[in-house]
């Protein structure tokens, strides 16, 4: 695969972040600090440096073929209100996937939308066999977007993330390729 994918679902498009995206992630990654607490690794405040930074990493990480990382955006402005990304461990034939949505676009089925997307698109065009998730305690809606696109939990994870200062727990949901 030599293009980045778009892939379309009924109110979404994902594709490909890029630099001309820099003001809607600024603008969406400081919508609130919960998009930070609920994440391992992105910064609050958000600054053009750190999507500068992600804007390259998506880009080399899917030109190396470990990662694939969507911007979602609604279709009828292709604004980038969050992103969803596959990071893949080819060797295991799994990949991990996270996701971030901008806080005006929380409670109306995005992040699941995109989701199942994805996961078509995993199970579909990458042939991987399993696809995991993680989210921390004090975030219980990302387990229930991961439960309702059919993902099973699988472990707690105790201290699993030093973030802030503080041993953090994980929880973790798996999601297999039907045979």
């Amino acid at each position: 695969m030599t293009n980045f994918p778009i892939l379309s679902t009924t109110r979404l498009i994902l594709s490909q972040p890029t630099v001309e995206d820099t003001e809607d992630v600024i603008l969406q990654m400081n919508s609130t600090s919960e998009i930070s607490e609920n994440t391992l690794t992105l910064p609050f405040p958000y600054h053009k440096q750190h999507a500068d930074y992600w804007f390259q990493m998506a880009e080399f990480s899917f030109k190396k073929k470990e990662a694939f990382i969507f911007g979602i955006r609604e279709k009828e402005n292709l604004k980038l209100i969050g992103a969803i990304g596959l990071h893949i461990d080819i060797g295991n034939n799994k990949a991990e996937v996270g996701y971030w949505l901008g806080k005006s676009f929380w409670n109306n089925g995005y992040v699941s939308e995109a989701l199942q997307e994805v996961l078509n698109f995993a199970f579909e065009e990458l042939k991987l066999n399993k696809i995991y998730a993680s989210h921390f305690h004090h975030n219980p809606a990302s387990g229930k977007v991961l439960e309702k696109n059919g993902f099973v939990f699988e472990a707690e994870l105790k201290q699993e993330i030093l973030k802030n200062g503080k041993y953090l727990d994980l929880f973790r949901y798996a999601l297999f390729k039907i045979k």
